[in-house]
């Protein structure tokens, strides 16, 4: 009785404060929650309700009007007696490739990275791609991303250092690039291109994955963009036989009926 009045009560002031901010409080709970799932915040598992009422100091019933919205779009899954999780393997706005990575924690398995290079670079092929001068200033992020401990694909990115300078400073054993892009320069991508191509490992890839000269991978290409400019190129070496890419498209077959 006593959680039911504090429910109550709680839904009560929520109302007064939404419509005192003009917009139901279970939008802007929304929204910053659909901010950190693209981001990629949630890797190590959604929060439960009511972990999220506790944060957002609001009621269950406003977390639940504002993960629905979510759910519909696809980007969180919730099923009765357990937490939310986030949807990998869906287009989001950093592309299916980025969901494939994320959803390593997500999987169970423990992520991690070595960084090989964090620096700030120039190179004329990447500036071109990204329609800067050849002597532009970049940032360059180089990675072996870790799955349980295991070299799963190594990662090589460049972006813009008079956009993305402060990332020298982070640590990206385990942080989310686009998270930091986010939190230190205030810039979230809202679409890109995506090429996947098969190659084979070099010498150099082999030794990095610990693989056989010679062995499949997967190249993804990206280039990312950003209030329709070119912001990230991207390069990422996958393990063919260490990740499977699945996407959906068009309608669902219903399952055979059992009699």
């Amino acid at each position: 009785m006593k959680d039911q009045q504090g429910q109550a009560v709680a839904s009560v002031a929520e109302g007064a404060a939404g419509r005192a901010g003009g917009s139901p409080l279970w939008k802007t709970v929304s929204a910053e929650l659909l901010q950190e799932v693209l981001a990629g915040e949630f890797v190590d598992g959604f929060p439960g309700e009511l972990e999220l009422a506790q944060r957002y100091g609001v009621s269950r019933g406003t977390i639940r009007a504002a993960l629905k919205p979510l759910r519909d779009a696809g980007h969180i899954t919730a099923h009765p007696g357990r937490k939310p999780t986030v949807v990998a393997g869906r287009s989001t706005a950093y592309g299916p490739i980025y969901s494939v990575l994320a959803s390593i924690r997500e999987s169970g398995m423990r992520h991690g990275s070595v960084v090989l290079e964090q620096h700030l670079v120039t190179s004329p092929e990447v500036a071109a791609k990204l329609s800067l001068p050849a002597d532009a200033e970049l940032f360059h992020l180089s990675r072996i991303r870790l799955a349980d401990d295991e070299p799963i694909g190594l990662d090589q990115v460049w972006l813009p250092a008079a956009i993305a300078g402060k990332l020298v400073e982070a640590d990206f054993r385990d942080a989310s690039l686009y998270g930091e892009l986010d939190r230190r320069c205030g810039v979230v991508l809202d679409g890109g291109t995506e090429q996947l191509t098969a190659v084979l490992a070099s010498p150099a890839q082999a030794l990095l994955l610990g693989c056989a000269e010679g062995a499949p991978l997967l190249l993804i290409e990206r280039t990312g963009c950003h209030r329709a400019s070119n912001l990230e190129f991207r390069r990422s070496y996958v393990l063919g036989d260490r990740v499977a890419i699945a996407t959906a498209f068009g309608c669902k077959a219903n399952p055979p009926r059992r009699d």
